[in-house]
């Protein structure tokens, strides 16, 4: 069982989530903490993964319901259950494991646009080669702590893809399930 955790604040991405199961017939779930709580993350049994999407929210600026998902996907990760980041997710674990993020620019624009990644070393079956991949945020990982490190890189950004070094998180400043 895959559970989908969506940060949405405006929008919800379902839509991406559904191509996922469409393509894949895995077993997922969907869940909404930022609008529900963590009550339905509580009732699945036996996880495989969690997959943390994207969000218009900011970690640097601590929205309520932040504290309650991190209150519960801690302990998941940290018992083994492997933990995908994507943007919002990225940063919200990245920072939780002492990374520092932070508006991209002075001027706090919002990004949107398909950048060229670079992978450092491989990823399962990906050997290291340049990605294109979606962008929307405004927020980035600026700095990585000793507990993290880098994969994939840009032009942008050193730390597009990060990956924890002994848990098994792995996060992605973009938006591969954009579709």
């Amino acid at each position: 069982m895959i559970a989908f955790i969506d940060c949405y604040i405006d929008t919800p991405v379902f839509n991406c989530v559904n191509q996922f199961v469409e393509q894949t017939n895995i077993p997922s779930t969907y869940h909404v903490p930022s609008k529900f709580g963590t009550d339905s993350l509580n009732a699945i049994k036996d996880p495989k993964c969690f997959v943390v999407l994207g969000s218009a929210a900011h970690v640097t600026e601590n929205p309520v319901w932040q504290s309650e998902l991190l209150n519960f996907i801690i302990p998941k990760l940290e018992s083994g259950v492997p933990v995908l980041g994507i943007c919002y997710g990225h940063q919200l674990l990245a920072q939780h494991y002492g990374c520092r993020v932070d508006y991209i620019n002075f001027a706090k624009e919002n990004f949107k646009e398909l950048r060229a990644v670079q992978l450092n070393k491989a990823i399962g079956n990906l050997i290291p080669q340049t990605l294109h991949m979606a962008y929307a945020h405004s927020q980035v990982v600026k700095e990585i702590s000793n507990q993290i490190e880098a994969i994939g890189h840009s032009n942008f950004s050193e730390f597009e893809i990060i990956k924890h070094k002994t848990l098994p998180f792995l996060g992605t400043q973009a938006h591969p399930e954009a579709s």
